[in-house]
């Protein structure tokens, strides 16, 4: 069984069923949107049966993840607020009783952005951990879990913090391996820490080459032809969900600047060690088109299927 997020769905636009038409064709047993608001702004009960409904005739499954989860961002989070009457927690209670009404039990989330880590970012963790406590009755009455996205702001090794203190039960990962590069983690390494919280992995690709003498810069890549090791991540985590996103983001990583390093403690040195030499590997080979999903879906889908 393999998902695909609808923004790696070519000519996909605005209209959710147009989406969920579109990503039955090309194979998928499920579709996961960003949001439940892009499947219905109100989430209107009539306008989601309807959807579900046209789903369940084309024999595909929706899900959808909580896009943003950060109480210390609360102008990301306009619509939950409201949905809540002004509390967050009741908010997302609303999106997960919606997520259950449409057979989803996992929910992932972003809590922020690479800005967001150079800010107050231990004190954005903590408030994380604390509205997921808050949220534990909740998740386990509706059978739920909800899942932490590995971002290109966060390591593994805070994923794992936030997980011992919500509890296991409650919190899984998404493994999303292409960001691991951005936090100079070895993707395969990352994933060992994680396995043991992993239900769903992300299935794209990239690599890292040089640039300047203090950066090296992410380039997105097909799957296959990346940093990744696909075959043993994938026997790493044989019962992980695939779900393929074709990212965007082309971030600049500042790996021989010391300050910045300095304030990076928990990278690895075998780890480091092996990302510079595959950047040092793809010596002046230019990257693909970064902006044409086109180039990489075909590869991802052979990945996704297998």
């Amino acid at each position: 069984m393999f998902s695909l997020m609808r923004g790696s769905i070519p000519d996909a636009g605005n209209d959710p069923l147009d989406a969920i038409s579109k990503a039955a064709a090309l194979g998928a047993d499920e579709i996961t949107f960003y949001s439940l608001f892009e499947l219905s702004p109100t989430l209107d009960p009539a306008v989601l049966r309807e959807l579900k409904a046209e789903a369940d005739n084309l024999g595909i499954a929706i899900a959808a993840s909580l896009d943003w989860l950060n109480p210390l961002r609360l102008d990301r989070h306009t619509r939950e607020l409201q949905l809540g009457d002004g509390n967050l927690a009741l908010g997302v209670r609303r999106l997960l009783e919606t997520g259950v009404s449409l057979g989803m039990r996992e929910m992932f989330f972003t809590i922020g952005t690479l800005e967001d880590r150079a800010g107050d970012w231990r004190a954005q963790l903590g408030a994380v951990a604390t509205l997921l406590i808050e949220l534990k009755p909740v998740l386990a009455d509706l059978g739920m879990r909800a899942l932490v996205k590995t971002h290109e702001e966060i390591t593994s090794h805070e994923c794992l913090e936030l997980i011992e203190r919500v509890g296991p039960d409650t919190l899984g990962v998404s493994y999303d391996p292409a960001n691991m590069l951005v936090r100079l983690e070895e993707p395969l390494a990352a994933a060992r820490r994680l396995a043991p919280h992993v239900t769903q992995v992300h299935i794209d690709d990239a690599t890292l080459r040089f640039e300047g003498d203090t950066d090296l810069r992410r380039h997105l890549a097909p799957v296959g032809q990346g940093a990744v090791n696909w075959p043993s991540l994938l026997a790493l985590l044989p019962t992980a969900k695939r779900l393929i996103e074709l990212h965007r983001g082309q971030f600049a990583i500042p790996a021989f600047d010391q300050p910045w390093l300095a304030g990076q403690p928990y990278i690895e040195l075998g780890e480091y060690a092996a990302l510079v030499r595959s950047a040092v590997r793809r010596g002046s080979q230019l990257p693909i088109d970064q902006d044409d999903i086109t180039l990489r879906l075909p590869a991802a889908l052979e990945m996704a299927r297998s």
